[in-house]
Formats: structure tokens, C-alpha cells, sequence
């Protein structure tokens, strides 16, 4: 995602004059924010829809305010585990204030444009009733089986292994350690392991994840979950902690290479961390006034995340290639 902002600032390879933001926090998800705020700012016209008046949001010129999950139908949940399912979402409660689902605003925006042939339907359960049929299934049948119909399993290794098969789409027929299409293409065919680069002195490198408790960057807001986690906390090993002479629930901000700060943020002395590195739960620190709960409410690794490392092969991002300092609040 970070390379998609390219070319909304330079125009290479092709120039980008709009944007649609559908259930993505901009600010909090993509890596160098400030880069961000300069492609939204050179850009002619964006629309966002989203359930949450998050900071993204401000930079819009129109907002379609989307009816939250308790609020409206979603396409059917189809999960291929061991024993694959599909379940059914439907709402709880009719959509509150002006909000509209998300099929909904599709279906209008589709139509409006003069693409009603891609639309062929009026309803949400009509489209799932669509669906469902190339299974021999329907709304009513799966609401009948608790919303839930298990499905016939894929077969797995031992099945191909009883046919004289393999799972496996290589060459060779197997999992293949050094591959013969990397090679072709001009990389190590054999993977080589090249080290990262460690924390300068007096840095950590910046490590987050998810909470249990929050979805990314969604659910901060709401009262029963906030409440539950109200910000996030900063993993600190114990020893490095009293090596700063910081302390176990003192507060913090975080200032990284470039330095961008992000908190205050309050500490875990803990053991269960590297020496060289803290952690952070991610989706806080947001600058939202219109969440009342959630703004300004403990620290934004995304805001930290000014670099990034781009794979050559898969062109995932890197950004757990930051690295921060601790600076006492006040």
C-alpha cells in the first residue's frame, strides 16, 4: 500500500486525480502519514465512507456514512478450514440516524453511473439468495441451521497421498526449499539471510501488534470496548526500564530516528520483551475531535513509522524497521 501513494504526488507511472476510502483508517495504516496528508492534499476529489469520523475522514469532500456491522447485512462469512462453513450476517437492529449499509451505497453509486447491469438485484437478500444457490441454499434454509451450513471439506495431504497425487504445485511435486522460478527470474533461488539492522543507542526497535480487545483502529471508540482498553500501554524490558530510570505505569512519548513523537504513553516493565526492543498495541493515538472517547488517547505507531522496507520479491512492506526512544511526559 505505501507505493500507491507514488503516484498520487508525482504522477509516475500515471497521474491519480481521485480516491475512494472504504473501511480503511488512512492515517493509521499506512506507513510516513505525512506523505500521506500530501497526496490527499494534491488530489482533486476524495470520497470516503466509513462508520467513524476518524481523522482520515476531515480531508474528504464527501462523506457516505456507512451503518455499522450490527446494522446491516454483509456478504456471506466462507471459511475453507478442515470443516469449511458458511455463515450468514445479518443485522441486529435497522440502521441508525442516515447511515446506509455498505451494499447499499455501492448499488446506488453503480446506478447513478449507468451501471445498472451490474446491480441486477433490489435487495441484500436478494443477493445472498443469489449466492446461495450455487450451493442449493437460501437465506431461509441456512436461519433454519442457526445461520451456519458445514460444507463438504477439501481434500488434504493424505487424500492426494492415496491417489498417487500431490497437494503441492511445484515441479518436483514437493515442498521445494530451493526454487528453480527464483532463479529464473534473478533472485536467490536458496533463501540467504541478510541481518537487520539493530537499534542505534538509546533506541528500540518498534514492534506492535493487535489487542484481543480492539479491531485495528474500529473500536476504540465504542463505549463497552473502550472500556474495557482505553489506550494502549508500552512494553518495556524491565531492566532496560530501570537502566532509564524509568519506572513500571510511568508515562512516556516515544520519539523515533526521524524525529516524530507519538503519546504519552504509559509503561509495562516487563521481562517478557527483548532488551533491544518495545512493544505497542496498534490503532491509538488518534487526532479525531469526533471521537470523543478515543481521541488523544495513548500512541500512534503509525504516526512512528516514517521508513519502511519494500520486499523485491513479493513487494510486501516492512515497517517494523523503526526504531524510538523514550522521552519523559513533560
Amino acid at each position: 500500500m505505501p507505493e500507491l501513494i507514488e503516484p498520487m504526488i508525482t504522477g509516475v507511472p500515471y497521474p491519480i486525480r481521485g480516491l475512494v476510502i472504504y473501511g480503511t483508517n488512512l492515517l493509521h495504516t499506512v506507513p510516513r502519514a505525512e506523505r500521506t496528508r500530501e497526496a490527499l492534499r494534491r488530489l482533486d476529489f476524495v470520497l470516503t465512507i466509513d462508520v467513524l469520523p476518524q481523522e482520515h475522514v476531515a480531508w474528504s469532500d464527501v462523506v457516505l456514512p456507512e451503518a455499522t456491522s450490527l446494522e446491516r447485512h454483509d456478504d456471506l462469512w466462507a471459511c475453507a478450514h478442515k470443516t469449511p462453513y458458511i455463515a450468514l450476517r445479518e443485522p441486529a437492529i435497522e440502521p441508525l440516524h442516515q447511515t446506509r449499509p455498505g451494499w447499499w451505497i455501492a448499488r446506488e453509486l453503480g446506478r447513478r453511473l449507468g451501471l445498472e447491469r451490474y446491480f441486477p438485484w433490489q435487495t441484500a437478500e436478494e443477493y445472498l439468495n443469489q449466492r446461495l444457490s450455487s450451493v442449493g441454499l437460501t437465506i431461509d434454509l441456512l436461519r433454519e441451521q442457526g445461520g451456519v451450513a458445514i460444507q463438504k471439506g477439501k481434500p488434504w495431504l493424505a487424500d492426494f497421498e492415496a491417489q498417487g497425487g500431490s497437494p503441492f504445485g511445484t515441479a518436483s511435486g514437493k515442498v521445494e526449499l530451493f526454487s528453480a522460478a527464483l532463479g529464473k527470474a534473478g533472485f536467490d533461488p536458496l533463501p540467504v539471510y541478510q541481518p537487520t539492522a539493530g537499534p542505534p543507542e538509546g533506541f528500540f526497535r518498534l514492534l506492535y501488534g493487535r489487542s484481543p480487545v480492539h479491531t485495528f483502529a474500529r473500536t476504540q471508540n465504542t463505549p463497552v470496548l473502550h472500556a474495557l482498553q482505553p489506550e494502549n500501554d508500552l512494553w518495556v524490558n524491565d531492566q532496560a526500564a530501570a537502566g532509564l530510570g524509568v519506572r513500571d505505569g510511568d508515562r512516556v512519548w516515544m520519539e523515533n530516528q526521524d524525529g516524530v513523537r507519538s503519546g504519552p504513553v504509559r509503561v509495562v516493565a516487563t521481562p517478557r520483551i527483548r532488551a533491544d526492543c518495545v512493544f505497542t498495541v496498534h490503532g491509538f493515538g488518534h487526532r479525531a475531535p469526533g471521537m470523543r472517547l478515543a481521541n488523544g488517547r495513548g500512541a500512534s505507531a503509525a504516526r512512528l513509522q516514517t521508513r519502511y522496507a519494500l520486499d523485491p520479491i513479493s513487494g510486501g512492506a516492512g515497517m517494523r524497521v523503526n526504531f524510538v526512544k523514550l522521552v519523559r511526559e513533560g
